[in-house]
Formats: structure tokens, C-alpha cells, sequence
């Protein structure tokens, strides 16, 4: 399974259409923390099924939309930080450490 980098707003705007849920991994590729959850995450098995659309954003280099998505889901910006939308509505978040993958999986089958 292959991240899509999420580096255009436009981008985040047509996930309102979209029929399959949409993981946004927010990642800091400078910090220890964020590299070693993008790391056990790639690791499970709901990540390597694919059946979701998965979009990676570096804060580093994206950090307007990372405030965008801030301010559009009233979430306080963190990384590692993982948000979950489903039609263009936030589904699940979770920060660091709480970022699980079973939970997200279960969040998603909830809808479907």
C-alpha cells in the first residue's frame, strides 16, 4: 500500500463526494515520535488491506492546510495526528499514542 501526499486544498475539498472514507495521516518527518507511529501504523494490517483511501500530509511542508483542516473540523492541529472523514465529515481522530489502528477500522466499519 502506497501513501497519496495530500499537498492541495482542492484535494480536501472533493472528499465531501467521495463514497469511501478518507484517513489523513499528519506527519512531521523531523520528529522521532510522528515517525515512529507513521511506522507501527504502516505495520498493521488494516493499513496493508487498502481498502481505504489513505492521504499523507507533511506538516512541514504543507502546514497551511494543516491549519485549514484545523480550523474547517475544529481539531486542535497535532502531529502525529490522524483524522478519518467520511463525506466530507470528521469520523475519527486521534493524536500520537492514541492513534490505533483497530479503533479507526472500527470507526470506518461503523458507517459502512
Amino acid at each position: 500500500m502506497a501513501w497519496q501526499e495530500l499537498n492541495a486544498i482542492e484535494t480536501i475539498n472533493s472528499f465531501a463526494s467521495e463514497e469511501k472514507p478518507q484517513l489523513i495521516f499528519k506527519h512531521s518527518p523531523r520528529c522521532g515520535i510522528s515517525s515512529m507511529v507513521l511506522r507501527n501504523f504502516e505495520k498493521s494490517e488494516f493499513y496493508k488491506s487498502g481498502s481505504d483511501d489513505f492521504w499523507l500530509l507533511n506538516v512541514l511542508e504543507s502546514r497551511s492546510i494543516s491549519n485549514a483542516l484545523a480550523d474547517d473540523l475544529n481539531v486542535r492541529h497535532e502531529s502525529p495526528q490522524v483524522l478519518v472523514l467520511f463525506q466530507g465529515k470528521l469520523i475519527h481522530h486521534a493524536s500520537h499514542s492514541g492513534i490505533d489502528a483497530n479503533e479507526i477500522e472500527s470507526a470506518i466499519r461503523s458507517i459502512k
